[in-house]
């Protein structure tokens, strides 16, 4: 079993909130390759090959760049990204980002498209995706004698010391015996959980066996709060397991959390109160404020902005300095800096509304 108190972290760089919104903000000539790879402790031959045919042809691009001196630059800093990957494991992509302040090399849970865009933003479609699909969340494991408390960061999962965790039950516990004695127990447990859930407002996970998950899931006050659970566990995992626990249970809840946007949106739909196509969702973005944006997962189109960005225009010569690789991405941005929710579906679930639609807030 791990040591609770020093728990070992992932190879694995899984991207997080954090990295998504700093991704977010850059701004230059940012660089983006992303490739699907094949999970294992080293990047397959035939990854790292195409891996590097992609910056190949960024390279090439590069050379095109009318600022020399600039492109050198870029230059020097793909090829450090290039290095990061000589001896990572993998997951089921990968993702590169270059500017010039910014090499950043994440390992994403989720399938993508090969491609390079260079652009003035970092193309962070799939990031976004990525840290969806692995929010973070609180999980609660608890037995008839103990309580433990962990939080995961979208990383690892980390013990959380406090003077509420772990949660002991004084006195000989006998299985089935002195009822009252363990509603006591569970319910200064759930005192300890709501302490934490006023600091961090997030979903909770709970493992346990069968008869203490029921027991506290009858007398709890978080119940809003939790996401799911994880019954018939009598034994301590270690941390690893626990952790794997817990991201399959918020699996489930995201999927839950995504057909309930599919619904507002064909809701919104029903009422015309949504814009389809990307050119009016561009627009409404733009000028309105965006509350939930459903977009197919391969939809892509390069363009350029025109009317002081209130308008976008499709062009067909995506290599163009002025022309935006694709401006779907930068929409989904836009989207998520207003506060706006965006669910990337599979392709052809939108086929009849132009791949993409947004519903607006009041």
């Amino acid at each position: 079993m791990n040591d609770l108190l020093d728990p070992p972290r992932p190879t694995l760089s899984r991207p997080d909130s954090d990295d998504l919104e700093s991704l977010m903000s850059a701004r230059g000539l940012c660089i983006s390759i992303l490739i699907n790879t094949t999970p294992g402790p080293r990047l397959a031959e035939p990854d790292r090959q195409r891996l590097h045919a992609h910056a190949r042809d960024v390279l090439r691009r590069l050379e095109m760049e009318p600022d020399a001196e600039h492109a050198k630059l870029m230059t020097t800093r793909l090829h450090n990204g290039l290095d990061l990957t000589t001896r990572t494991p993998a997951d089921e992509a990968l993702a590169l980002f270059v500017n010039e302040t910014t090499v950043s090399l994440f390992h994403l849970p989720v399938g993508v498209e090969d491609r390079i865009v260079i652009d003035p933003t970092f193309a962070t479609r799939d990031v976004v995706r990525a840290v969806q699909s692995n929010p973070r969340f609180l999980l609660l494991h608890m037995d008839s004698r103990s309580a433990n408390l962990y939080r995961y960061n979208q990383k690892y999962l980390e013990p959380q010391l406090s003077p509420s965790f772990p949660a002991l039950r004084e006195g000989r516990v006998r299985a089935g015996q002195d009822p009252e004695a363990q509603r006591v127990f569970l319910r200064s447990v759930d005192v300890g959980l709501s302490r934490h859930l006023a600091q961090e407002n997030l979903p909770v996970v709970l493992v346990g066996g069968e008869r203490v998950v029921g027991d506290f899931l009858r007398l709890t006050r978080n119940g809003a709060r939790i996401a799911g659970m994880a019954r018939g566990i009598h034994s301590r995992p270690a941390l690893a397991e626990l952790e794997d626990v817990g991201r399959s249970v918020m699996k489930d809840h995201v999927d839950d959390l995504s057909a309930a946007a599919h619904d507002t949106l064909y809701a919104r739909l029903r009422v015309q109160r949504a814009v389809t196509g990307l050119l009016g969702c561009w627009h409404a973005a733009a000028t309105g404020k965006p509350e939930l944006l459903v977009v197919e997962q391969h939809f892509a189109m390069p363009g350029r902005m025109v009317a002081e960005g209130r308008y976008v225009e499709p062009s067909d010569d995506d290599e163009h300095p002025e022309v935006i690789d694709d401006v779907v991405d930068d929409l989904i941005e836009r989207v998520l800096q207003s506060g706006g929710f965006v669910s990337v579906v599979p392709d052809g679930t939108l086929r009849e509304h132009g791949r993409v639609a947004m519903t607006l807030a009041r």
